[in-house]
């Protein structure tokens, strides 16, 4: 599954029903392939830093004020 939210894209491999890698590309760059576990470490260690809401986007910056989303496998 393939999804692009504002200037990234996240794609998953979902083998037997279990997602197996995650991947995140912004704005062109190659893929980074992650475990769920990485993927997911790697979310909350952002959260933490740079706060995930409007009050933590410099101002003027609309990329950065982007609502972060969770993307679950089906």
């Amino acid at each position: 599954m393939s999804m692009a939210v504002s200037s990234y894209s996240v794609e998953e491999r979902i083998v037997q029903g279990e997602t197996v890698w995650v991947a995140i590309r912004a704005r062109g760059a190659e893929w980074s392939w992650l475990t769920p576990t990485e993927a997911a470490r790697l979310g909350r260690q952002w959260v933490e830093q740079y706060g995930g809401g409007e009050a933590a986007a410099p101002a003027g910056d609309s990329d950065a004020r982007a609502t972060p989303e969770l993307i679950a496998a089906e």
